[in-house]
């Protein structure tokens, strides 16, 4: 407990410190994760925004245009715009979905709700918006990234803005592991869900070597534009090998912050532990050795050696589909009748995330591992069929339900109206749902993507794809709109020190561990039951402590009774929480 009162007496300091900022300074630098959280989410969906406007244009033209006259953009714009969304969308919007929902969980589930240099996180938060501006902002020259093979010859201010985009994940990243050790008590188990969002950090922080080499390499030969030739042209081969290291990981890196999320708010709507936070924790370093390899199919038509290319690529793609399998049966375990809910937008959010990453995962398990079909398959519609169920329905889906499900402690005030939230669900489902569905099917009869033109029978596909990306796309104008009503004149809720969707997340968590066997003295730091750290109760119950002429034993005990009132360790004493 004195533990929590140090970091509760911090904060205050914090606290005192924001307060002599005004808003504009706060969007500049704050300290406080609340408002640090809130920010990222809100430039994460301004590039949601951005990202959603080139796809748009791509949908429309290729939905209205089958031979490549321009009805919406021109064909030399129509690769620009394909390479600025897939920028904006990964990393702009997922990436910093990502970082706003770690510096947001993590100092709330272990009670210290301080980040560990705040400099270095704003710092990197900044440089990543105009990292991101530098790419955008290439010109005709970035149609050619993700249309053929790589390295290929790009804008320098790509080069340039994709490298100082990871300095700045780094940044990000350091920051997000230094506020998880914060509250790293000796002897004592991380949170679960904290668990996975520090191994993602870590994977994605390992991978991103990879990419910054093939970056800089690029940038300073001759293809870099600049000028300044320290070395020759890449070589396609290991520049691929040094891209896809990193990139594939990257696919990862929104799902694992999202497991760490479910396992966090999935007891809130079970009423109950997760059924075996022993296996799950399991799951983690499996997931951080697979989600490192599987990068190695998209190899699969390189001379790379046999025992990489075909055998390592086709057992860890095959291999990474169990761990899910199992995440995804713990899930459905814990939740239980589904009659028997308490559904809202942020559960149902959550379960269509597990249903379509079980979708997404039967689709590409028969044909990824196979080096046969993959490279077949990898220049049709059926894969970004694929990747859109993945990120657009399974990731960016479970992030909405989880902000759903915890923003009103983020923002103070609950959503302005729970009819908008449902028609953004349903809207959202809907639209994505038409998106992969048309280009799954289009891709099993062969539509080709990275084209301009195509034979007309394929044009009842992309009229398809249209249509499901304007429906989406009004669905997030829904989301937006309503987030808007809830921040300006949302009802507000009680507050907290902790809130109180971490205080019973542990709770549940504390009480799980004990019924699996873990000791007592194992658990992760129990927060104050009813949310509320009494830090001058601590303060005089630590002064009477000294003062008395008793035991240490006695001390100790004072302290505790007069900090929390209700901690005790006992399982009763976290089950009478959920109550």
């Amino acid at each position: 407990m004195e533990r929590l009162a140090e970091w509760a007496m911090e904060y205050k300091r914090v606290q005192e410190r924001e307060a002599k900022r005004n808003v504009f300074l706060k969007v500049l630098y704050t300290e406080d994760y609340r408002f640090l959280s809130l920010k990222l989410a809100i430039a994460a969906l301004v590039w949601f925004f951005i990202g959603g406007a080139f796809a748009l244009m791509l949908r429309s033209q290729a939905g209205l245009a089958s031979t490549g006259i321009p009805m919406v953009v021109s064909p030399s714009y129509y690769f620009q715009a394909m390479t600025n969304h897939v920028m904006d969308m990964i990393f702009g919007m997922v990436f910093t979905f990502v970082f706003a929902l770690s510096f947001y969980m993590i100092p709330a589930l272990n009670g210290t709700r301080l980040v560990k240099w705040p400099k270095i996180a704003n710092a990197g938060f900044w440089l990543n918006n105009f990292a991101l501006l530098m790419m955008n902002l290439g010109g005709v020259q970035n149609q050619y990234l993700f249309t053929f093979l790589n390295p290929l010859k790009a804008s320098p201010t790509w080069y340039i803005g994709y490298g100082l985009m990871v300095v700045a994940e780094w940044m990000e990243i350091a920051s997000v592991l230094g506020t998880s050790f914060i509250g790293r008590v000796k002897g004592k188990l991380v949170p679960t869900a904290i668990g996975f969002i520090v191994m993602d950090m870590i994977m994605m922080a390992l991978a991103n070597v990879s990419v910054f080499i093939a970056d800089m390499w690029s940038l300073f030969s001759p293809i870099g534009g600049l000028g300044i030739n320290f070395f020759g042209v890449p070589n396609a081969e290991v520049w691929k090998g040094l891209f896809w290291f990193a990139d594939h990981p990257l696919v990862y890196f929104a799902p694992y912050a999202l497991s760490g999320a479910t396992v966090a708010l999935l007891p809130l709507y079970a009423r109950r532990p997760i059924y075996s936070y022993r296996f799950m924790r399991w799951l983690i370093p499996v997931l951080f050795v697979l989600g490192s390899s599987v990068y190695v199919h998209h190899l699969g038509d390189d001379p790379w050696p046999l025992v990489l290319r075909d055998i390592f690529a086709q057992t860890t793609t095959a291999l990474i589909a169990i761990p899910f399998a199992a995440f995804w049966l713990l899930f459905f375990i814990t939740l239980g009748d589904p009659r028997k809910l308490k559904w809202d937008t942020g559960l149902a959010f959550l379960y269509a995330a597990a249903i379509w990453n079980i979708i997404g995962g039967i689709q590409a398990e028969p044909t990824n591992p196979v080096q046969a079909v993959d490279p077949t398959i990898h220049n049709t519609a059926w894969i970004f069929s694929h990747f859109h169920i993945m990120l657009a329905l399974y990731s960016v889906g479970g992030v909405f339900g989880a902000v759903y499900a915890a923003g009103p402690y983020m923002f103070g005030r609950k959503w302005y109206s729970e009819k908008l939230s449902w028609l953004h669900f349903w809207g959202w489902q809907a639209g994505m749902g038409l998106f992969v569905t048309a280009s799954a099917i289009g891709g099993f009869y062969g539509l080709i993507r990275r084209e301009v033109a195509w034979a007309a029978f394929y044009e009842p596909y992309y009229q398809l794809l249209m249509i499901g990306g304007w429906v989406a796309g009004f669905s997030l104008i829904v989301f937006t709109f309503n987030l808007i009503l809830t921040l300006l004149y949302g009802e507000k809720i009680k507050e907290t020190d902790i809130p109180m969707w971490a205080v019973l997340s542990i709770a549940m968590e504390r009480y799980g561990l004990r019924r699996e066997g873990y000791k007592e003295e194992e658990l992760p730091v129990a927060l104050p039951a009813d949310g509320m750290i009494r830090v001058e109760e601590f303060i005089r119950a630590t002064e009477r402590a000294s003062s008395s002429s008793g035991v240490q034993a006695s001390g100790t005990q004072a302290k505790g009774e007069g900090f929390t009132k209700v901690t005790e360790s006992k399982a009763d004493a976290d089950l009478k929480i959920n109550k």
